[in-house]
């Protein structure tokens, strides 16, 4: 019994458990959203964007006149 209280350090006092709810929220669907939303965030701002007008497809750079 002794061996078992030694890896306890002095002044920690174990809390109260989990519930199966409050575990699936904890560990997989806070981290799950977070992800989603970052991901989202990056794929928007990376995402190619639209030329406003129409008139100039090419670029001087891609075009030899």
């Amino acid at each position: 019994m002794h061996l078992i209280m030694g890896a306890i350090e002095d002044g920690t006092v174990a809390g109260p458990g989990l519930n199966v709810l409050e575990t699936l929220v904890t560990f997989f669907l806070i981290p799950m959203t977070l992800f989603i939303v970052i991901a989202g965030l990056s794929w928007i701002a990376s995402a190619p964007r639209k030329e406003k007008t129409k008139e100039r497809t090419e670029s001087s750079i891609t075009s030899i006149d």
